[in-house]
């Protein structure tokens, strides 16, 4: 069985990038991962408490369980963290998009058909995990998990359900066989993919905002996960 699990970045109303990102790998990279995870955890940085949960945006600005912490020592976090991404072989992909060009171009019968910029970029990440689990898995079957947003989860839940029903018709290739919406307390990968989901979404704006000019070098984490991980944003 292979699992995706999602978290979204940029989804306040006035933010300029809406994205959600992914972090896919079968049964053994997960119970890898999580037993890392929970370790580091536990011992997060030299001096620091366990923490509860990791959440990036706390992290990057000191604030919540990291309240008090350095900049050193929230860095120290985050590079471990991503090596652990890396040492479990997990994939990476997200879609981000700009509002205004979406809710600009995106008009009339077209956004009835295709929504809002978030949930266009929810779509899409079916869309690739499906893409990746038909060149990559080496399985059949594929698991979706969110992190949990209850105004996107019913349309969540209808676009696996279509999915479903074309990959019974197709009768071929990757089966989704579930889809959930979860907190990230509760499931640690989930917290892997807000880390992504942080970092793709500070690029992207970036990127925006410069018209095209930021470089992808200028996120030293991101580059780095963006070698090991397979990691894709678009």
């Amino acid at each position: 069985m292979l699992r995706a699990y999602f978290d979204d970045s940029g989804s306040h109303r006035d933010s300029d990038v809406v994205l959600w990102s992914g972090l896919f790998g079968n049964q053994y990279q997960w119970e890898h991962f999580e037993k890392l995870w929970a370790a580091k955890l536990q011992n997060p940085s030299p001096g620091k408490v366990p923490l509860k949960r990791f959440h990036m945006a706390n992290c990057q600005a000191a604030d919540g369980e990291f309240l008090g912490w350095s900049r050193t020592a929230t860095d120290f976090l985050i590079h471990e963290l991503g090596d652990i991404i890396l040492r479990c072989g997990l994939h990476s992909d997200g879609a981000a998009i700009s509002r205004k060009d979406w809710d600009d171009l995106v008009t009339g019968n077209l956004r009835t058909a295709l929504g809002d910029a978030e949930g266009y970029s929810l779509r899409m990440a079916f869309v690739r995990a499906l893409k990746w689990a038909r060149m990559k898995g080496g399985e059949s079957k594929i698991a979706f998990i969110f992190d949990r947003r209850k105004e996107r989860e019913g349309e969540g839940k209808r676009i696996f359900e279509l999915f479903e029903h074309y990959a019974r018709i197709e009768s071929s290739g990757v089966t989704p066989v579930s889809v959930a919406f979860s907190d990230s307390y509760n499931v640690l990968p989930l917290q892997g993919a807000d880390m992504l989901a942080w970092e793709q979404y500070r690029y992207a704006t970036e990127h925006l905002r410069s018209d095209g000019k930021a470089k992808y070098a200028s996120r030293k984490e991101l580059q780095r996960l963006s070698r090991g991980a397979g990691l894709r944003s678009g």
